[in-house]
C-alpha cells in the first residue's frame, strides 16, 4: 500500500503541469547532430495545387492543399537559431499523446527538442544546380518525421523537401490556422477489392503530391536569389517511411525525373500488382526489420526486387517498424513502452544513416562524375 501511494503521490505531482520535473524523471534529447561539413537551414512553405480537388473533403471547391518543410545546405551563422522539433507545438502535443498511447503530462516537453536546422538560414552558395531528394512519411505520420537524415543529407550538400500528405498525415497546420486531420485509417481492415478502392486512390494522392512538389520548384526556379533558384529537378532522390516507402516506389516508376527511390520499412502491400512484377531499371534501397507480421509484405518485395537489376535489400534483426523514424531516437524509454527495438538508438542512427548515405549520396556522387566526363 505504501509502495501505490507513493505511485500515485509521484503520477499526481507529473501529471500536475510540472514539465520541469517531468522533463527529469523523462528526458528528452535534442537531435543529434550531422556529420557533414554545412550548417543547415530549413525553411516552412505551403502551395496549392489549382489543377486538383482534394479528394477527403467533399466540397468540389477545395483544392489539394500541401504544407512542406525544406532543409538545405547554409552559411554557418554565430546568431543561429535552432527550429524546435515541433511546430505549433501545443496544437500536435494532444495527437502525439493519442498515438504514443502515452499521458500528455508524459510527452508535453516534447516541445522544448531542438533540431540542429537554423530557420530561414542563408543558402550556401553554389555555382551549379544541387541534387534534390524528397521524403513521404507513412499513414499518421509527419513531415519531419526523418529530421535526422534530412539533416544529414542537407549537411553533405543535398536539399531535402518533405511535404505532411494532407489527411494521410496526422496533423497538417496550415499557416491561417485550419487544419487536416488523419482520415486514411482503415477501420474496417478491408480485403480484396475492397482494399484497392480504399488504398489505391490514397497512394495515387500521395504520388501527385510529390509530383507536384517537383512542378512547383521547377516553376519557382526562375525567382532569381530564391531558395528555389539553384535545386536540380531533373535527377530526383525520393525516399519514405512505411506507406511513404511505397509512395516512393511509385513516383520512381511514374516520373521521369526521379532516378532513384529508397524504402525505409516499407509497406509494400498497396503497391498494384502490375508495377510489382514489372520491377524498375532504377536504384532501388530497401532497409527494413527483418520480418512483417503480414508475409505477403516481403513476398511482394521480393517479387518486385527480382525484376529490379539494380535493386537490393537489407532487413536487420532486432528492429521494429518505428525504428526507421526519429521516434527512438528522443529517450531510452521508447524500449521500456515498446515503441523501439532491441539495437541501440547509435545502432539504429548508423544503421539508417550509413544506408543513407551510400545510396544517396553515393549515387548522386556517381551520376555527377559521369555528367562532368560527358561535358569535356
Amino acid at each position: 500500500m505504501k509502495f501505490q501511494s507513493i505511485a500515485v503521490v509521484i503520477l499526481q505531482l507529473l501529471g500536475s503541469g510540472c514539465t520541469t520535473l517531468v522533463s527529469k524523471v523523462f528526458p528528452l534529447d535534442d537531435l543529434p547532430a550531422p556529420s557533414g561539413p554545412h550548417a543547415v537551414g530549413t525553411q516552412f512553405f505551403e502551395w496549392v495545387d489549382g489543377a486538383r480537388e482534394e479528394p477527403f473533403t467533399e466540397d468540389p471547391s477545395d483544392k489539394r492543399r500541401l504544407a512542406g518543410q525544406i532543409w538545405y545546405p547554409a552559411e554557418a551563422s554565430d546568431e543561429a537559431r535552432r527550429q524546435p522539433y515541433l511546430d505549433y507545438p501545443e496544437r500536435r502535443l494532444d495527437m502525439m499523446s493519442y498515438q504514443s498511447g502515452l499521458p500528455r503530462f508524459m510527452v508535453a516537453h516534447m516541445q522544448r527538442v531542438q533540431t540542429n536546422s537554423i530557420l530561414n538560414a542563408r543558402p550556401l552558395q553554389h555555382s551549379e544546380k544541387q541534387p534534390l531528394v524528397l521524403f513521404s512519411h507513412g499513414l499518421s505520420g509527419m513531415k519531419n518525421q526523418n529530421t535526422i537524415q534530412a539533416e544529414l543529407l542537407a549537411s553533405h550538400g543535398i536539399t531535402v523537401i518533405s511535404i505532411d500528405h494532407a489527411y494521410d498525415a496526422y496533423l497538417t497546420i496550415f499557416a491561417d490556422g485550419s487544419a487536416a486531420d488523419y482520415r486514411s485509417s482503415d477501420t474496417e481492415n478491408r480485403t480484396g477489392d475492397a482494399f484497392w478502392a480504399f488504398r489505391l486512390p490514397q497512394l495515387k494522392t500521395r504520388v501527385a503530391d510529390l509530383a507536384f512538389v517537383l512542378d512547383e520548384v521547377a516553376r519557382r526556379r526562375g525567382e532569381s536569389g530564391s531558395l528555389w533558384s539553384n535545386i536540380k529537378t531533373d535527377d530526383v532522390g525520393v525516399f519514405g517511411h512505411s506507406f511513404g516507402g511505397a509512395t516512393a516506389l511509385m513516383l520512381a516508376a511514374q516520373d521521369d525525373r526521379v532516378a532513384r527511390a529508397m524504402a525505409l520499412d516499407g509497406w509494400m502491400v498497396p503497391v498494384p500488382p502490375e508495377v510489382i512484377a514489372a520491377g524498375t531499371p532504377k536504384p532501388f534501397y530497401y532497409l527494413g526489420q527483418a520480418a512483417w507480421d503480414d508475409p505477403i509484405n516481403y513476398k511482394k518485395l521480393d517479387k518486385f526486387l527480382s525484376a529490379s537489376p539494380l535493386g537490393q535489400k537489407q532487413l536487420a534483426a532486432g528492429t521494429k517498424h518505428f525504428d526507421y523514424s526519429d521516434a527512438p531516437q528522443f529517450s531510452n524509454l521508447a524500449k521500456r513502452f515498446g515503441l523501439s527495438g532491441k539495437v541501440s538508438r547509435s545502432g539504429l542512427r548508423a544503421l539508417i544513416n550509413d544506408a543513407v548515405m551510400s545510396f544517396f549520396i553515393q549515387e548522386v556522387s556517381s551520376t555527377q562524375a559521369i555528367e562532368a566526363n560527358l561535358d569535356q
